[in-house]
């Protein structure tokens, strides 16, 4: 098929740049509002910035375990990651050094991505009871979500379910997580019917614009859909449960403009940056922790 030149632009290596930067420019709103205050303008306007870098993330991982040929390996990094950052926490909540910092809230970030991806694989098996197992790592996200908000409310300590065990964003990350893999399901449906309207051979679509503008349209789709179901959560929770502001998390809807220019490319790959990727999450909150501490 004859092609028109394409507005996809985009490869994974560029959304994980803007991943990068977005969650960087967020952390260090964030630690203004430690810092500075809650008000203060350049820490709001940070904040809102990095609401895009969570679903990039979470497409990120989607996309990667798709077309990974090493799923066990994708799995076992993101779970040193988890390990590590959990670690992290434990001794910032108990070490003298940290004294009122209160870090119970925060999650991981590693788990929610953890968590995704093996929903994902449990998604990719043959066997529908396999299938189902993508239950479990969701369950997981719930449950979390609702010890936080009846911690945040009520003043408690829950202490069957760690602080330093739960995602970050619950069911949010890992629900837009399999909704990214959904997708690839909702974006054959949408050839089957193309070829059937057309006369052009499914075959003949593979890896052309309209496949890829369809997959990327409903990968909006599906990333405005679970920021408004997270919206709508949090507008039926009592506000003094709320430790998140709804409102900004809807900002998370412009992260799809970049989805929306994918090309479905990965580009640079070099094994430096594939690690570099891991263990820059760290370092960078270590860094602005630091900075934070001399303010």
């Amino acid at each position: 098929m004859e092609e028109k030149k394409s507005w996809t632009c985009l490869s994974s290596f560029v959304i994980k740049l803007i991943a990068f930067l977005t969650m960087t420019i967020d952390h260090v709103g964030w630690m203004l509002e430690v810092n500075v205050g809650g008000n203060y303008i350049i820490a709001v306007i940070f904040r809102y910035i990095g609401r895009l870098a969570l679903p990039l993330f979470c497409f990120m991982i989607a996309e990667g375990m798709i077309h990974t040929k090493k799923a066990g390996n994708y799995l076992l990094r993101l779970g040193i990651m988890a390990t590590l950052i959990s670690a992290g926490f434990i001794f910032i909540h108990y070490s003298p050094y940290f004294p009122g910092f209160n870090i119970r809230n925060q999650g991981n970030i590693f788990i929610d991505l953890l968590l995704g991806a093996l929903a994902i694989l449990a998604l990719k098996q043959k066997q529908w009871y396999l299938k189902i197992l993508a239950i479990i790592p969701f369950g997981i996200t719930v449950a979390s979500f609702i010890v936080t908000c009846l911690e945040f409310g009520e003043g408690m300590i829950i202490h069957w379910f760690p602080f330093f065990l739960r995602p970050q964003y619950h069911f949010y990350s890992v629900g837009m997580i399999v909704l990214f893999y959904v997708a690839h399901y909702l974006k054959n449906i949408f050839l089957g019917n193309y070829s059937k309207k057309t006369g052009i051979p499914v075959e003949s679509l593979t890896d052309t614009q309209i496949e890829r503008k369809a997959l990327n349209l409903i990968f909006f789709g599906m990333l405005v859909f679970a920021t408004l179901v997270f919206f709508v959560v949090g507008l039926s929770i009592p506000y003094d449960y709320l430790y998140w502001g709804p409102g900004m998390q809807n900002m998370a809807i412009l992260s799809g403009a970049f989805i929306l220019l994918y090309n479905g490319k990965r580009g640079y790959n070099a094994k430096w940056f594939q690690y570099g990727s891991y263990f820059y999450y760290p370092i960078h909150l270590i860094i602005i922790f630091a900075i934070g501490l001399l303010i």
